[in-house]
């Protein structure tokens, strides 16, 4: 099984977000994912991201990925329509059939809601919400995400893992903006091809009225507002025009025209590109925060398991033993899905307690047997591995260490206990797994339910 080819920081970030919520409601068999992860990467980090990579590719996390790539094009391109029907909608209100238009109100109808939604991103940036910045991105994710088109099961925990993804890198607001922007741009475009053919085609009167605000207020209004794109080359109307609208000629008129075109550009499709290119950067910059949280609990607990799968380190070897250590074990057939592995067991024990179609192997618990039985086991890692103690005994640290390790290596582990004289050694042994990192080991006290755990399937 090989992990799906999505590299980038995001896809890599989202996916192991998703597996997590997926375990969330039971952990995964992750047996042949540990091993294979454990061996294409070096670090930590690289190790949890493969092992999702994996298990992802099983779920269909990565070609729900590719399905979101392939359709995300036309989702926003789909929202981008939909922006640019109710922008031709407010152009045909503001070049209708009477000829005459109101420019404040046009102005206010062009530019109002493209104002309000981009006061509430630069919000979100001052104060960060999970919800909060670029709507018209999280709409596109969140379509793309449900629509019925080949989805896969697991495609709502993906749109989910995302959100969270770009939320905990604080790049939600650079992520789900930008493709905000992108949108508003595109409508920007749309909209000034319609006005520009409307007032090339049609002859408008352009004026202003109130009942309540006074001639100075429309003249400061529009000087104000046609600063900038004056500057910019766009005409402006002069304060006769702007003092008696009624009586201004074809020259007026037109000042009028290009002071509307003018605002509609600078304010409206300059400002949405800008803070696009600022979205852009920002997300190039932050990518780096999509990296893996090593502090979170649940990488923590993969992280322990990775580390128990380190091959074991002799120290202080035995020089009198210079047979190779491969000879220590007694080589296991490559077909072995089960083991029963004796450890530490005094020598009058019985051995092997149970009989059935699996290897058997009885070590005394040297350094150089340990790393033997790890070597064999990390050579052709079994379905289940049963490890016989001796029940009397107490369990030590470095008992720990090997039982770990090498359940580390199988799919599934048991605990067998011989030798137990009184229900108080079968409750030491319990309490010891519970305290430690082993709490998944499955302990046993009677071969009979021992043999029917190895037996099964």
């Amino acid at each position: 099984m090989n992990p799906t080819p999505i590299r980038s920081p995001l896809a890599q970030a989202a996916i192991t977000r998703a597996v997590q919520l997926v375990e969330d409601d039971g952990p995964l068999e992750d047996g042949q994912a540990m091993r294979q992860s454990f061996a294409a990467q070096a670090d930590g980090a690289g190790r949890v991201h493969e092992r999702a990579a994996l298990l992802g590719q099983r779920l269909g996390l990565g070609r729900e990925w590719a399905r979101w790539r392939h359709l995300g094009g036309g989702v926003v391109l789909v929202l981008a329509l939909v922006v640019v029907f109710a922008a031709w909608g407010l152009a045909r209100v503001v070049l209708g059939d009477a000829r005459e238009i109101n420019v404040v109100a046009a102005f206010v109808s062009l530019l109002g809601l493209h104002g309000l939604t981009l006061l509430l991103w630069l919000a979100s940036l001052l104060v960060p919400l999970p919800t909060a910045g670029g709507a018209l991105g999280r709409w596109a994710l969140q379509l793309t995400a449900r629509l019925p088109l080949d989805r896969g099961p697991h495609a709502v925990q993906l749109a989910r893992a995302t959100s969270d993804v770009l939320g905990r890198a604080r790049l939600a607001p650079w992520a789900f903006g930008g493709v905000s922007h992108g949108i508003w741009t595109l409508s920007f475009v749309l909209l000034l091809v319609a006005l520009a053919l409307g007032f090339s085609l049609r002859a408008y009167r352009l004026t202003w009225e109130t009942t309540i605000l006074t001639p100075e207020f429309f003249v400061q209004f529009v000087r104000a507002t046609g600063w900038l794109p004056q500057r910019l080359g766009f005409a402006v109307p002069d304060a006769a025009t702007l003092l008696q609208p009624a009586l201004a000629g074809a020259d007026a008129q037109r000042a009028w025209a290009w002071w509307l075109l003018g605002c509609v550009a600078v304010y409206g499709l300059a400002v949405r590109v800008l803070c696009g290119l600022w979205c852009w950067a920002m997300w190039r910059r932050g990518q780096g925060r999509l990296r893996l949280d090593l502090a979170d609990p649940y990488v923590r607990r993969l992280l322990a398991r990775f580390e128990a799968m380190e091959p074991a380190q002799i120290i202080d070897v035995e020089h009198a033993a210079d047979a190779p250590v491969r000879a220590l074990v007694r080589a296991a057939p490559e077909t072995a899905e089960r083991w029963l592995l004796g450890f530490e067991l005094p020598p009058e024990t019985e051995w092997p307690p149970l009989q059935g179609p699996w290897h058997t192997q009885r070590i005394e618990g040297t350094q150089q047997e340990r790393a033997a039985v790890l070597q064999a086991l990390a050579a052709a890692p079994p379905h289940k591995l049963l490890i016989a103690c001796h029940a009397p005994s107490s369990p030590d640290r470095g008992t720990e260490r090997f039982v770990r390790e090498a359940c580390g290596l199988a799919g599934a582990c048991g605990l067998l206990l011989l030798g137990a004289r009184q229900e108080a050694d079968a409750a030491r042994w319990r309490d010891w797994l519970q305290r430690g990192t082993l709490a998944k080991v499955q302990l046993h006290t009677e071969a009979q339910a021992a043999q029917a755990w190895l037996e099964a399937a």
